[in-house]
């Protein structure tokens, strides 16, 4: 692997409100109740910061490319290393498989693409991805930080622009926080009253968590990277405020503007609507009566997916990589060209892509959902075990 990953490009490697799956935002803000959402995103926010926390950590201590199967490995049991290994791969794959399909679909928004074949874009998607990580890790990390500029831009601007249209700059008149008080904050969901709306929480809890899944690039991508026991700390420490402003802000800034029975998002969800169009922040835009803005979000929406697609290929290379390093894999899976990519791995990871329907979004495969919420709980056994063996020195086991 080669170690080609400077300060710039290795910070953008933890993609912010994108990864887990870029659509996945939209879909939970559609379907529950974005002011839900946001409260679940709240409660979790601990959960990941911990868990980067432990991984800075063990990763600042021992950078290595793929990194968590080899803690497992090193520091637990080599049985741990391969169910976390092989169970983040299949995460990572399955939720390609998902990205690419949600690409497809929100490039339909635009009335020129909708003639085109959906084949065609997913054709294009996976030969650019296929490329950009066939060549070097550099060659990643600069993209996504074209990647991530753009992303950082947009909910900048539109978390700016949520507090104009709430207190009534675009001429609309001052929202405030009605929605909260009429409907409702919170969606009754399956069942009424008080158990609907604890089943409307569990449910969106779950979803929230699976949302966080992919914020463990930074250790993943920590053993390509330039300077690791200066970089790392840094980027572990900005997790936490990334989540926070960006997740948090932005499903607040949403759920304050849009309520949970507003009927263009009920009609979005009813007929399908695709992309932006059925996004709660175009909804909001809407009813500002702003214009041209839904196309830019879409636009958006779609170099979030991409994005994505493009990290979870990387960081399921960097998992087969290691279980190979470890032996729980074949060993052509380490051969590496002249710019130190495996890229037997990359191949191998578009096998899965045969699943790639069109579809609007992850419900199709539910289970990597529950998958990332059992890896975020595994991921502390190492530093546990870590911690012990330092602390009662090198010959502890």
């Amino acid at each position: 692997m080669d170690k080609s990953l400077d300060n710039k490009e290795y910070f953008q490697t933890q993609p912010a409100l994108e990864q887990g799956t870029s659509t996945e935002y939209h879909e939970l803000a559609r379907k529950y109740s974005s002011v839900r959402y946001e409260t679940c995103t709240r409660l979790l926010l601990t959960t990941p910061d911990s868990k980067m926390q432990s991984l800075g950590e063990m990763c600042t201590w021992l950078p290595l490319p793929g990194a968590i199967p080899q803690f497992a490995d090193r520091w637990v049991d080599p049985a741990l290393s391969f169910a976390v290994g092989w169970n983040s791969w299949y995460y990572c794959v399955i939720t390609l498989c998902a990205e690419i399909a949600a690409v497809s679909v929100v490039i339909q928004y635009w009335e020129g693409a909708q003639g085109v074949n959906v084949a065609v874009w997913i054709t294009i998607l996976i030969v650019l991805v296929a490329c950009i990580n066939l060549f070097a890790v550099s060659v990643y990390g600069e993209v996504e930080f074209y990647f991530a500029g753009i992303k950082v831009v947009a909910i900048v601007g539109l978390i700016l622009l949520a507090f104009l249209i709430d207190v009534g700059a675009t001429g609309q008149g001052r929202i405030g926080f009605r929605y909260w008080k009429c409907p409702g904050a919170m969606k009754e969901y399956v069942a009424t009253g008080d158990f609907g709306r604890f089943l409307g929480f569990f449910s969106t809890l779950v979803n929230a968590a699976f949302s966080f899944g992919g914020i463990e690039t930074v250790a993943v991508a920590g053993g390509e990277a330039k300077n690791p026991r200066r970089n790392i700390p840094k980027a572990v420490r900005r997790v936490f405020w990334r989540i926070l402003f960006f997740y948090v802000l932005g499903a607040l800034a949403v759920g304050v503007l849009v309520p949970h029975n507003d009927e263009k998002l009920l009609s979005a969800q009813a007929n399908g609507s695709k992309g932006a169009a059925a996004s709660p922040w175009v909804i909001a835009i809407t009813h500002a009566k702003i214009k041209v803005l839904p196309s830019i979000i879409n636009a958006v929406i779609l170099s979030s997916a991409s994005s994505a697609a493009n990290a979870m290929t990387f960081n399921g290379s960097r998992y087969l990589f290691a279980l190979s390093k470890n032996g729980q894999a074949p060993k052509i899976f380490q051969k590496c060209n002249k710019s130190g990519t495996a890229y037997y791995c990359h191949l191998f990871a578009f096998i899965p892509l045969m699943l790639c329907q069109q579809q609007r979004s992850l419900h199709v495969v539910p289970e990597p959902r529950y998958t990332v919420i059992t890896l975020h709980l595994v991921l502390y056994l190492p530093h546990l075990r870590q911690v012990s063996q330092r602390s009662q020195g090198p010959g502890h086991r």
